[in-house]
């Protein structure tokens, strides 16, 4: 042990002695870890939040949409549920754009979604205060609703708006009428969230019953089709046969055919697609900086056999004085091991200071939040492999230095 302390000594005298030689040669490790380290933290993150958003937005549902000239009606939603015994339910979406104002405050643009007492199930979101709407409340046309938590700061200042009322209205000719807030749900908590739901434009977003929303615009009695069905399932792991099923059970009755009519969408088949590609991406950047860690070795190899040279002298007279072959050779792997694993650590700070700084960008430039994932295993995973790359590059010229016999070594100038 006493042995191996002196050999760092050594190793870190030298480093210190030809401090602008050793920074240089430790530049490819230090970029290439630190290059890994940024792209691992922030790939890691980044997949957690699109995990965490994806797998709110799957659940345990299947989204249907009529892309052709057919909609669907309440005797479509009936066949689903006596068809299929993975079906739990069935509710109709319809998303509608308007205004939603307080009073007589300023009004603001609204995305406002009318389906059945089952909206609750369909909900990609937890309530944060209050409840959804009940069947009693849908059939008897209650004007209730619930809104978004960044709806509610923004029409009331608050949150905790349950009790309250708010003003929708639909068209230009703002037809709607006053609903009372039974609950608040939590927000779309990234803005990929809202491109895949439809909806990042709008100020304010509301949930309604159907019928009542369909009274308040003037539109009851009226014939009005669906063109969107959220349907909810016993198991996520039977989305697949559903799929199939529900796509053939509303082909069979509307007589049509193909994904230019009826698109059934499995978002969990998605969550699982986009999870594997973020995978591949990372990895691929990953290979890249990889590049620049091979060549940091190159260098610590270069450097080492210079080294070799400076100092054949010193390994003859070491040698002359009983240095064995294999304390040679330890002493040149231990300052390579040296080089490689001080750029090593000098690359993990930069790369997690780079992780963070990007993530303090993204965060203050978009509207989006992005937090850098740090793994500890990881990181100590990293800081022994860039040891190693010293330890690999080093035999080489370790090997050289301790075959040099000691006549030959004396014998140069």
């Amino acid at each position: 042990m006493s042995k191996f302390l002196e050999y760092c000594k050594i190793a870190f005298f030298n480093i210190k002695s030809n401090k602008v030689r050793a920074f240089l040669t430790m530049l490819g490790i230090i970029i290439g870890i630190s290059s890994v380290v940024a792209i691992v933290s922030l790939g890691s993150g980044f997949k957690k939040a699109i995990d965490k958003e994806l797998s709110n937005l799957a659940g345990n549902t299947l989204e249907v949409y009529s892309m052709g000239d057919t909609d669907f009606d309440d005797s479509d939603l009936e066949a689903l549920m006596k068809k299929d015994k993975h079906i739990l339910g069935v509710t109709p979406v319809i998303t509608l754009g308007g205004e939603a104002a307080y009073k007589d405050m300023p009004s603001y643009s609204a995305e406002i979604k009318i389906g059945n007492e089952l909206m609750d199930q369909a909900s990609k979101y937890d309530l944060i205060y209050g409840r959804y709407f009940t069947k009693e409340e849908y059939e008897h046309k209650e004007k209730v609703c619930i809104i978004t938590k960044s709806s509610a700061r923004k029409l009331f200042g608050h949150e905790d708006v349950v009790g309250m009322t708010v003003d929708l209205f639909y068209g230009n000719n703002k037809r709607g009428g006053t609903f009372r807030i039974i609950g608040v749900r939590d927000d779309n908590s990234s803005q990929m969230a809202d491109l895949i739901m439809g909806s990042g434009s709008y100020d304010v977003k509301a949930e309604c019953p159907f019928p009542s929303f369909i009274d308040a615009i003037g539109l009851s009695g009226y014939n009005i089709g669906y063109y969107d069905l959220v349907i909810i399932l016993d198991d996520a792991k039977n989305a697949s046969d559903v799929l199939s099923h529900v796509r053939a059970i509303l082909e069979a009755r509307h007589d049509i055919r193909g994904e230019s009519q009826i698109l059934v969408i499995d978002y969990n088949a998605i969550f699982q697609t986009i999870s594997a590609s973020l995978t591949l991406v990372t990895l691929l950047i990953m290979l890249v900086a990889g590049i620049s860690l091979f060549v940091g070795g190159i260098g610590v190899m270069n450097i080492m056999l210079v080294s070799v040279t400076e100092r054949t002298r010193e390994i003859g007279i070491r040698k002359a004085l009983g240095a064995r072959t294999g304390s040679v050779l330890t002493q040149f792997l231990v300052e390579a091991a040296s080089i490689s694993l001080l750029g090593g650590v000098i690359g993990i700070i930069l790369g997690l200071a780079g992780a963070e700084f990007i993530c303090f960008l993204i965060s203050n430039l978009t509207t989006s939040t992005l937090v850098a994932d740090f793994n500890p295993f990881f990181i100590l995973g990293i800081a022994l492999f860039s040891m190693s790359i010293g330890v690999f590059f080093g035999i080489y010229p370790a090997r050289k230095a301790a075959k040099l016999s000691p006549i030959e070594a004396l014998r140069r100038r």
